[in-house]
């Protein structure tokens, strides 16, 4: 409905910046997710008729905070576990959550436009970025996925909608966990002058779990339901905590931490670029599942092959 309305897929607020080496991580498209400019789309149009997207939803105008503290069940998968159920919570000590409390904290996502996937295509274990957790990672070869940036077409998408990711479960992300990105800048990356609510909040990491943050869109490099034992940091952390073999927890690509992660057994869930809803197989191979996030590679998949 959203393509028909408007002539291209809504953008995931998360992408690619090309003209690094290696291409980096960039939040720009309004620095919105994709589930945001959803919103009317999925029966949430008078959420959607109360946001100004001129400002980012956390603004210290809290102008948003009605609409982005509004908890909707389709973003929920009634399987995930996280702490605390329901909404983000009033802890926290940076003031967009202190303020945002008195609404019982922002609303929460257990899902997430897979926006890029940097699966080396050689399944190499060599490859720039990779670690045990991710063996088969290469940053030298990350690849957009169909929720790009930008308005992207139907004709862009040459490996065909239903053949192309463009969500998929992360299921039970909360304060514990820690985006690898904060608020302001920081070096490699190209990020907006956020609008936070206190400067004293520029360098925070960004709150991934919730479903207005762009920063709930993710990339995909590595295995469906990705178990790796690691640590969670204390809720609402400012600083990273580190898994048992001393690898930093943010970003570190198991669980639920910003790789496809659900609470089913055997797979999770996955939304297709034509509409249709796939359970990808937690055996899935790796190189297939790149392919299903790339929109252009040219692959030919058939869906036994997840």
């Amino acid at each position: 409905s959203y393509e028909s309305s408007n002539g291209c897929f809504p953008p995931g607020g998360e992408s690619t910046n090309m003209t690094t080496s290696p291409f980096g991580t960039q939040f720009v498209d309004g620095n919105y997710s994709s589930l945001a400019r959803l919103l009317q789309y999925l029966e949430g149009t008078t959420i959607f008729n109360t946001v100004n997207f001129n400002y980012e939803y956390n603004h210290s105008s809290m102008g948003n905070v009605t609409a982005f503290t509004t908890q909707l069940n389709a973003f929920i998968c009634p399987s995930s576990v996280r702490q605390p159920a329901g909404k983000d919570g009033a802890a926290g000590t940076d003031t967009d959550k202190v303020l945002a409390s008195a609404f019982g904290g922002y609303g929460v996502t257990d899902y997430g436009p897979t926006v890029y996937t940097d699966i080396s295509p050689i399944l190499s274990t060599t490859g720039l970025g990779a670690t045990i957790v991710t063996p088969y990672r290469d940053k030298n070869f990350r690849a957009n996925g169909l929720l790009k940036q930008g308005k992207t077409t139907i004709s862009e998408c040459i490996d065909g909608t239903s053949n192309t990711l463009a969500f998929a479960e992360d299921a039970g992300r909360d304060p514990r966990f820690q985006s690898p990105y904060v608020r302001g800048t920081a070096p490699a990356l190209v990020l907006p002058a956020y609008n936070v609510w206190s400067p004293a909040d520029s360098g925070l990491p960004l709150r991934y779990w919730r479903w207005a943050e762009a920063d709930s869109a993710f990339g995909v490099s590595g295995a469906v339901n990705n178990k790796y034992p690691y640590s969670y940091c204390t809720a609402w952390a400012t600083t990273s905590c580190s898994d048992p073999n001393g690898l930093p927890v943010a970003g570190n690509n198991a669980g639920a931490n910003d790789e496809i992660f659900a609470f089913h057994p055997g797979g999770a869930n996955a939304l297709f670029g034509d509409g249709s809803v796939h359970f990808l197989k937690a055996t899935v191979a790796l190189n297939v599942l790149r392919n299903l996030v790339t929109l252009n590679g040219g692959e030919i998949l058939s869906s036994d092959q997840y």
